[in-house]
């Protein structure tokens, strides 16, 4: 997901419920916001048990505790170019 507004964390949040890995693109976005998307991503990680990790330069990665993300899948997001510049 790549969110230009704080209205999109709650999509965040349903998808990380549903128990599908989030992929929080934030590069572009302006630093507050980005800076508030992150604090509530690490809150909702948190409080559900999963895990959120840096994957790029500002983009994370959210798993819900029960999902593992492959070395295969993590490769595909440095080929899709998510990855630092």
């Amino acid at each position: 997901m790549s969110p230009t507004s704080f209205n999109h964390a709650q999509e965040v949040a349903d998808k990380f419920k549903a128990t599908q890995p989030v992929i929080l693109n934030l590069q572009g976005v302006d630093r507050d916001l980005a800076r508030r998307l992150i604090d509530f991503s690490s809150g909702l990680c948190y409080g559900l048990g999963g895990h959120m990790e840096k994957v790029a330069h500002q983009v994370y990665l959210l798993t819900p505790s029960n999902v593992e993300v492959s070395p295969e899948e993590r490769r595909r997001l440095h080929e899709r170019g998510l990855h630092d510049a």
